[in-house]
């Protein structure tokens, strides 16, 4: 009878235990299926938020190409120099292969200079003058351009005179156009040189090296005002 009692007992404790395992099992499903789910729902809410934010990158990629091309129809209609018209427009070249823009390494100035010579339509000329600089020896040649360019002019304006003094018609404005050339003619060379350093060094005439060249063309300008007199 004490066996049987016992044996009841035991039954009746292991039920409990089996009950109470089961019960904790059911809960831990519970909570691990809850778990999962919430789980699921911030993967689905960042796999849509990753979504939101390629199309939003997909669209600013084709408003920038749209952009950029209405950009290059408009610099294509602009006036330029002759033979500075822009080609098509460039391939866009890929993020690994843009340098970090570092004004102080020669990679990125040499992009930017051959950026700023495919706008203008020349070939690029890497290695010289990317610091924005004029040469040491061009200085020196200033005044000598600026006296070219003078006395070219001056002929020219020489030229007109003379016409003006044989009374054609439309005398009067021949001899203003002369006159006018003879006052411009000492800075004729500014335009020059200053186009000639932006397209070979991406430089900028400065206060001196104007100056150079007025006093180049007045010099020149004097010469030749003395030989024709």
């Amino acid at each position: 009878m004490t066996d049987y009692r016992s044996l009841m007992s035991e039954l009746a404790s292991t039920s409990t235990r089996r009950a109470t395992a089961l019960a904790a099992a059911e809960r831990a499903y519970h909570d691990g299926m809850a778990a999962a789910a919430a789980e699921l729902r911030r993967a689905e809410a960042e796999a849509d938020e990753c979504d939101r934010r390629a199309a939003a990158a997909a669209s600013a990629v084709v408003e920038v190409d749209r952009e950029a091309e209405r950009l290059w129809s408009d610099l294509q209609r602009t006036r330029a120099w002759p033979g500075q018209r822009p080609g098509s427009a460039p391939e866009p070249a890929p993020a690994t292969a843009q340098p970090p823009l570092d004004f102080d390494d020669d990679a990125s100035a040499a992009l930017l200079t051959r950026v700023a010579h495919q706008i203008h339509g020349g070939p690029p000329r890497i290695g010289i003058g990317l610091s924005g600089k004029l040469p040491v020896l061009v200085p020196a040649l200033l005044p000598m351009l600026g006296a070219a360019t003078t006395a070219v002019v001056a002929l020219l304006a020489s030229a007109l005179l003379a016409l003006a003094n044989l009374d054609p018609p439309g005398a009067g404005i021949v001899r203003l156009a002369g006159g006018m050339a003879y006052f411009a003619s000492p800075f004729a060379g500014i335009p020059v040189a200053s186009r000639w350093a932006r397209h070979r060094w991406s430089a900028r005439l400065d206060t001196g090296a104007v100056a150079m060249i007025v006093l180049g063309g007045l010099c020149a300008l004097c010469a030749v005002i003395i030989t024709l007199a």
